[in-house]
């Protein structure tokens, strides 16, 4: 009689792959936050997830792959609840309270957020790398207000959407530098403003909700 097939109980392949991955960009975080991406190395991040170099090419192409997917974990694109039909001021304010909201939980952060720009400034292949990828995400967001604003835009729309990526990275950096002058109320009248005065919505709303997301200081 041949003997039964072995089931092996565990962990698929791809899991193991993430959970790599996850440790990689963990160990890459602290590292960072002690010596900075400059002085940060792929030996020391290594060495510190306790993988070989090996695992690390598994998983990244370079060391700017990595820093990209740090960044990426702890700076987590702006979630706006849209609302389908409503007018773009309303949109707009919608946009401030999120973003509003956003500066306060990120405040934290904020000095990675800025070690991370610092180091794209003066590595001028990252700096090609985040134009590009900032291209992307800028032309997803024109499309995405030419959805919800059925009135029209006071621009077009890929101006419209780099403004806005303008405006929300220097709005939450200077709700990091100066949290007390700049209120939750300010924020959103910013983005008020960029949209002008109220207009009636173009038929009448249906209760439909689109999400977009926005990355910052990106």
């Amino acid at each position: 009689m041949a003997k039964p097939p072995v089931i092996r109980k565990g962990v698929p392949k791809g899991d193991k792959r993430q959970r790599t991955r996850k440790t990689l960009v963990e160990a890459a975080a602290a590292v960072i936050a002690e010596r900075g991406f400059d002085r940060t190395s792929i030996e020391a991040v290594c060495t510190r997830a306790n993988l070989s170099r090996g695992s690390f090419y598994g998983n990244f192409k370079s060391r700017e792959d990595l820093f990209l997917a740090v960044m990426d974990s702890q700076w987590r694109p702006i979630e706006a609840d849209f609302r389908l039909g409503a007018p773009l001021r309303t949109q707009m304010r919608i946009l401030g309270e999120a973003v509003a909201a956003q500066a306060r939980e990120r405040r934290p952060m904020a000095a990675g957020a800025a070690a991370f720009q610092l180091y794209v400034l003066t590595h001028p292949h990252m700096t090609e790398r985040m134009t590009a990828r900032n291209a992307e995400t800028l032309a997803a967001m024109a499309a995405g207000f030419a959805r919800i604003a059925p009135g029209g835009l006071p621009m077009p729309a890929d101006r419209f959407a780099r403004v806005v990526d303008a405006l929300i990275t220097g709005l939450m950096f200077t709700a990091f530098q100066t949290p007390d002058l700049l209120s939750d109320a300010d924020i959103i009248a910013a983005f008020e403003a960029l949209a002008g005065p109220e207009q009636p919505a173009p038929s009448p709303w249906t209760g439909g909700h689109a999400q977009t997301l926005l990355r910052p200081g990106r």
